[in-house]
């Protein structure tokens, strides 16, 4: 078989064959030796970096694809030669984790790193998460982007063909179904020439997806894995006119794009449109219009964003997120809740905006309303019939 220009040496990666003793030195190190050197003191982590997940960029592996990370991703190793070892893979983890216990960490500074004890191993058996960001080249041209080399239409071709990737991974079950998700980054993943094999593949092998797309183009192989159940489509309409469409997102392709919102929607899938809301779209005609045209379309879940300039990099290009922009999340969520749309909050929100946005719209904000956000200690009888009530709240409001 073609061997991909990314490919997992299966020296020593695999945790269900052969005893402990017989791997690497890195692979040693990484499960046990991270735990000796820090476990007293406990370190500043965060899951991203258990060796279970990592990004694909061009010519380098990262440690996520994280919106949240205002440095970037850290690198973990290049990839540069035909295949990648769980030496350079988990030596290149080993040392972004040591790097992150000082002041200058690569990671220092990203609300996911936080303080914890350390894991008795790190490594897994497989990869739970990967995400992909190793192609360029974009249908739209949204003014808030900060890779210009996506407004470049010719670059269709990604680093190399991810469905061999992932029919390597999956043979050496280094991915698992059910198990196992992947997420399509940016530039516009239904350009890349391999997009439908891979998404077939992957949804035909029960391997989750996450498909960010501008809903330009529509793919029906998004929609047959809608269908499947096997993936969630995501589009970012930023606006409920023609009019500022064509002013975020510089193309006029607004009404293509509802039909693609609709067509998805149609499949009773997990199809979510995003906004992202800045200086250009929190007037209330526009939350209004963009809830409307939701609702028309046949849209259960939208997701309330904010644009990343203003949280991490407020001051170089925009402003900090306005009050008038927290006003415009609360009246769009209270209007999708009105619509009987369910509304979810980004990751990209900060703990504090969450609560202003609460305060102004009346409500409590949950990150993850379908989901209880903490386990508590059940001491008592009234502690559980708490927990029941607070589970039940939620599944009614679901519904």
């Amino acid at each position: 078989m073609n061997r991909t220009v990314l490919q997992f040496a299966e020296d020593d990666w695999g945790l269900d064959i052969g005893p402990d003793n017989n791997r690497s030195a890195a692979w040693r190190y990484f499960s046990d030796g991270l735990n000796t050197e820090f476990g007293r003191q406990g370190l500043e982590h965060c899951s991203h970096l258990n060796g279970q997940q990592f990004a694909v960029t061009p010519g380098v592996l990262r440690a996520c694809g994280s919106a949240t990370h205002a440095k970037g991703s850290p690198a973990i190793c290049s990839y540069t030669e035909p295949t990648v070892s769980s030496e350079e893979f988990l030596t290149g983890l080993a040392q972004v984790i040591r790097e992150n216990q000082a002041e200058t960490g690569p990671c220092v500074g990203c609300r996911n790193l936080v303080a914890t004890a350390v894991p008795r191993r790190f490594v897994a058996s497989f990869f739970t998460s990967i995400s992909l960001h190793d192609f360029c080249g974009c249908n739209a041209h949204c003014v808030y982007c900060a890779g210009s080399e996506y407004q470049l239409p010719q670059k269709y071709v990604a680093t190399f063909d991810h469905q061999v990737l992932f029919r390597d991974l999956l043979a050496d079950r280094m991915v698992r179904p059910a198990a196992t998700s992947v997420s399509w980054g940016g530039g516009e993943p239904t350009l890349v020439n391999s997009f439908d094999g891979t998404v077939d593949f992957l949804s035909e092998n029960r391997i989750r997806q996450i498909i960010n797309t501008s809903g330009i183009r529509f793919s029906s192989s998004g929609e047959k894995a809608l269908v499947r159940r096997t993936a969630s489509v995501c589009i970012s309409v930023d606006s409920g006119t023609n009019e500022t469409y064509a002013r975020v997102k510089q193309n006029h392709h607004c009404d293509d794009v509802w039909e693609s919102i609709r067509r998805y929607a149609a499949t009773g899938g997990a199809m979510v449109v995003k906004y992202i809301i800045f200086s250009m779209n929190s007037n209330l005609e526009e939350v209004e219009a963009f809830v409307g045209r939701c609702q028309k379309a046949g849209v259960r879940r939208i997701r309330i964003s904010a644009d990343a300039r203003s949280v991490f990099d407020s001051g170089a290009e925009v402003e900090p997120v306005t009050e008038k922009e927290l006003s415009a999340a609360a009246s769009m969520r209270n209007l999708a809740m009105e619509k009987g749309i369910e509304a979810m909050w980004d990751d990209i929100w900060t703990s504090q905006h969450l609560q202003r946005i609460g305060d102004v719209g009346g409500f409590d904000v949950h990150r993850k309303p379908s989901r209880l956000r903490r386990i508590r200690r059940v001491s008592s009888l009234a502690d559980a019939r708490e927990l029941v009530e607070s589970a039940v709240e939620v599944v009614r409001r679901k519904l």
